[in-house]
């Protein structure tokens, strides 16, 4: 995964949002801030493994076909000729193609945590595979979760009494990084599948700003 790809795309959105929305020198740092907890907390409700007070605990990661009901066909029933028949729905045996809610919740923490570190005028240089190891042995989701979570505040902290020295700030801004890739990988995606759903985001969100969303 290119770290440096995924921060000149999220440029590119970031750019029309100043500019579809006015915030033309405005300090955004507090909302992306509540931003990134909110996406992470909708990450955390996809992924559910956590709610120990629920028999339903198994991680979004498919989307039921709204048409068929998951069954994969279509059921027709005439009742004025009492037949019944059925044909095929368009999903994939009951499942909508190319819908995983985890994975697109991931994608909009990655888009907010890559915005941040621009808005605070940052960008790290730091390689995935080197920020990863001294992680490799944590297999804790829910840990990981709230580590990510302690990470925004600490970050937050260090913005409020440190502003002005942007290494403190940059080293908070990469362990936030680090732990939230690394929460990726527990949560069983692969760089490739974290910087596709990225970079489809990223398109979502570019048509979005143009049409006025």
């Amino acid at each position: 995964m290119n770290l440096s790809k995924l921060f000149e795309a999220q440029k590119v959105v970031r750019k029309k949002i100043i500019e579809t929305n006015g915030l033309e020198g405005q300090d955004l740092v507090q909302n992306l801030i509540l931003a990134l907890r909110v996406e992470l907390g909708e990450l955390a409700n996809e992924q559910r493994s956590w709610k120990h007070w629920s028999k339903d605990r198994k991680p979004r990661t498919e989307v039921i076909c709204s048409s068929c009901e998951g069954k994969g066909f279509l059921d027709f029933w005439y009742p004025f000729e009492c037949e019944h028949s059925t044909s095929k729905c368009g999903c994939e045996n009951g499942i909508i193609a190319n819908k995983n809610p985890l994975l697109e919740e991931y994608a909009d923490c990655i888009s907010f945590a890559l915005e941040l570190a621009l808005e605070l005028g940052i960008e790290s240089g730091a390689k995935v595979e080197e920020i990863l190891i001294p992680y490799s042995a944590r297999k804790n989701i829910t840990k990981m979760l709230n580590q990510v979570y302690l990470s925004i505040s600490d970050l937050e902290i260090n913005i409020n009494y440190h502003y002005t020295r942007k290494n403190a700030v940059l080293s908070e801004y990469n362990g936030l990084l680090t732990n939230l890739i690394t929460l990726g990988i527990l949560l069983g995606f692969e760089y490739e599948q974290i910087e596709a759903a990225y970079f489809e985001k990223n398109a979502i969100n570019l048509k979005r700003q143009e049409e006025g969303y």
